[in-house]
């Protein structure tokens, strides 16, 4: 079994909006398990994973950048999705995920290992 993370991104006012999950000491990234005996894909966890906490609708979901996030001293793979609707989202997920603006969560995107960045755009 690995852990994959995954956040959404939105821009509101040129300002990034992270879907983050609340706990009791600030907030973290959504993680999920991925069982590799099950033949999981990372992304089909992460998906199914989201799809456990409310009824997603992931047609307007842009898959943006792989990269990594450093949880609890693991390096996690985390995906990262473009949205619009972020009201919208939250209500899908049953407000179990909320996005935050970045200046909000600097400590947590320190945690993103960015030199890793795969990007999945179009050449």
């Amino acid at each position: 079994m690995s852990l994959i993370a995954v956040t959404a991104i939105a821009v509101k006012d040129n300002l990034p909006y992270f879907l983050v999950q609340k706990k009791e000491n600030g907030y973290q990234f959504f993680t999920t398990k991925m069982h590799k005996h099950n033949n999981d894909t990372s992304l089909g966890a992460a998906l199914r994973g989201l799809k456990e906490l409310g009824a997603v609708n992931f047609d307007d979901w842009r898959l943006g950048e792989l990269t990594s996030v450093e949880v609890e001293g693991e390096l996690l793979s985390i995906y990262s999705f473009e949205v619009k609707d972020t009201e919208k989202i939250e209500q899908e997920l049953n407000f179990k995920l909320k996005f935050m603006p970045a200046n909000k969560i600097h400590e947590l995107l320190k945690t993103l290992k960015t030199t890793l960045f795969v990007s999945f755009e179009e050449n």
